[in-house]
């Protein structure tokens, strides 16, 4: 009796001491998603819940369930050590979290673990207006959540893989944070006209009598083999159990143990397994860029574009500087363009006002030279008039009257003499006039005909002068410039002149047959005002090739070794089709 009540003593102080124990430990958290209701996770996972909590003992196991926002937010705050979720929600909290994918659930309708999982789409049966996604366009839709897997993402995924634009095909998607359950409600109900739900979820739903059978069709149905649920979009790996790092690893291997040893579930055959193919579920969820956990503020564009907006900003900032010393360069370009052209303005100005002055100038020395020769060569005229009429007067004082025939070769004389000084007079004015001289294509043999028949009636050329060369040639140049050209070079002495075709040029070759001239003598003959000849013309000849110059022509002198001067003066040849040389 006495070994009895010392037994008995012992064990109840064990069971004491484990109970202490036991409220000593910290407990092992499992969040479970409630995405189908906690009725349907309690019947579906309650194996699972009770194997977990026999690995983890003496520790208690706290059940806790989230829905999808919550259950994120809550893996970031290390908020539980276990989860149970989708494969894709629990991609998503691994990427906010140190926290790794264990194993896959899957049953009898769901026997790859590869292929569990998948979204579905549901109407009303009688709507005949929706019968595939395009018909969605307009339509009112429930989910539970946005961050939902299957009952948002895989179903928005295949929206947008059949081409269509996912954010503007719906009239309004509404996140409820409800279970699924009460979705599917919804849409019995009439409360709204599309619910995105998980696969099985109907099948479980109608077997279960919370709706009738039949009631609702599912949009876009897929069929695959070793997958016996309706679903609307391709197949993902099924529910996974995943484990935080603030579990230890001898408890998260006795969990391990005892879920691979867990024998299928009496209503579905459920059983845990190991999952391998994740490639199509990461494919989505990259395409959908949900990978992150922010909503889709600002600070998350930032965050999620942010080397978009670095080199964005870069490539802006260059831009702007850029342009800024676009800017500047064209300003200071066209500051130094208005200052250039201003110069530019200034020396025409100038340019204009030197060449009004030489041309002053050399008109004025040209008048005064000419006006000496003028005056010389007006007494000839002049006198011979004088002597005429002077003659004729003494025979009318003397009371003779003078024969006719005497009498008419006087008035003719004096008419002759008087026609000579007008001629002169002309010539004098022409010069003398203000008129800007212009070139000009004309006949250089009529000018120099003309020239030629003026000076011998003036007396200031030789009878005997000749002219031959070429006919018909015509020069581009003043004329007045070349009778003075020719004036001063047609001399009162034996001349001979020839008019020779140079190609691009009409030579003027004029000799005379002067005596012999010392060097001296002919180097004096460019000095202006200068003349070897006696009672030349005074002009000089470097007048005369400076007009030859500003008319595009040139003055040549040889001296002949016979005696003399020959004189080659070029002008430029016009063109037979144009005012000028073209």
């Amino acid at each position: 009796m006495r070994w009895f009540i010392l037994v008995l003593c012992g064990f109840i102080s064990a069971l004491s001491q484990a109970s202490e124990l036991k409220s000593l430990l910290p407990p092992v958290r499992l969040a479970v998603v409630n995405s189908f209701g906690s009725n349907l996770s309690v019947r579906y996972f309650n194996g699972t819940v009770n194997a977990i909590a026999k690995a983890v003992a003496p520790r208690r196991l706290v059940v806790q369930f989230y829905d999808q926002e919550v259950f994120l937010d809550a893996a970031q705050n290390k908020g539980f050590d276990l989860a149970i979720a989708s494969s894709g929600l629990t991609a998503l909290m691994t990427d906010a979290s140190s926290a790794a994918a264990l194993l896959t659930i899957i049953n009898s309708r769901t026997p790859d673990p590869n292929h569990a999982n998948a979204g579905v789409i549901v109407v009303r049966s009688d709507r005949d207006d929706i019968n595939c996604l395009a018909d969605l366009k307009g339509k009112t839709v429930a989910v539970s959540s946005t961050k939902a897997f299957a009952g948002f993402l895989a179903v928005m995924g295949e929206i947008q893989a059949e081409g269509l634009n996912p954010n503007r095909l719906f009239k309004s998607v509404t996140a409820t944070h409800k279970p699924m359950t009460e979705l599917v409600k919804q849409v019995v109900n009439k409360e709204v006209d599309v619910a995105f739900i998980a696969s099985c979820l109907l099948e479980n739903m109608e077997a279960d009598g919370v709706i009738p059978k039949g009631c609702l069709k599912v949009v876009n149905e897929k069929k695959d083999a070793n997958f016996y649920c309706k679903h609307s979009t391709r197949l993902y790996p099924g529910w996974i159990l995943s484990a935080q790092p603030t579990l230890d690893s001898k408890t998260l291997r006795n969990i391990m143990e005892a879920l691979l040893q867990l024998p299928p579930g009496k209503e579905e055959g459920s059983y845990w397994t190991v999952a391998t193919d994740y490639d199509q579920m990461n494919l989505l969820l990259q395409r959908m860029e949900v990978r992150y956990l922010e909503d889709r503020t600002i600070g998350w564009m930032l965050n999620y574009y942010r080397w978009y907006f670095i080199v964005g900003c870069g490539a802006l900032l260059l831009i702007i500087l850029n342009w800024a010393y676009l800017a500047f360069a064209v300003r200071r370009k066209t500051e130094q363009l208005r200052k250039k052209v201003e110069e530019n303005r200034e020396y025409e100005r100038e340019n204009r006002k030197i060449t009004e002055r030489i041309e002053a100038l050399e008109k004025a020395k040209s008048i005064g030279i000419i006006s000496a020769m003028v005056a010389h060569e007006l007494k000839q005229p002049l006198g011979a008039i004088n002597n005429y009429s002077e003659a004729i007067l003494r025979q009318l004082k003397r009371g003779k009257k003078p024969a006719e025939e005497i009498l008419t070769e006087a008035l003719s004389e004096i008419k002759s003499e008087s026609q000579r000084a007008s001629e002169i007079v002309e010539f004098v004015r022409n010069i003398g006039r203000k008129e800007p001289r212009q070139r000009k294509r004309f006949n250089l043999e009529s000018a120099v005909e003309h020239t030629i028949e003026l000076m011998k009636r003036l007396g200031r050329l030789n009878s005997k002068c000749t002219l031959t060369g070429a006919e018909n040639l015509f020069v581009y140049a003043d004329p007045l410039n070349v009778d003075l050209v020719l004036m001063n070079l047609l001399k009162n002495a034996e001349i001979k002149v020839e008019i020779k075709n140079a190609g691009a040029d009409a030579f003027v070759i004029i000799e005379d047959n002067g005596p012999d001239m010392t060097d001296d003598q002919f180097a004096s003959l460019r000095n202006l005002g200068q003349s070897s000849k006696k009672d030349g013309l005074g002009l000089g000849l470097a007048i005369v090739r400076e007009l030859l110059e500003a008319n595009g022509g040139s003055l040549k002198l040889v001296r002949i070794p016979s005696g003399g001067l020959r004189c080659i003066a070029s002008l430029p040849i016009a063109l037979e089709d144009k005012d000028g040389p073209g």
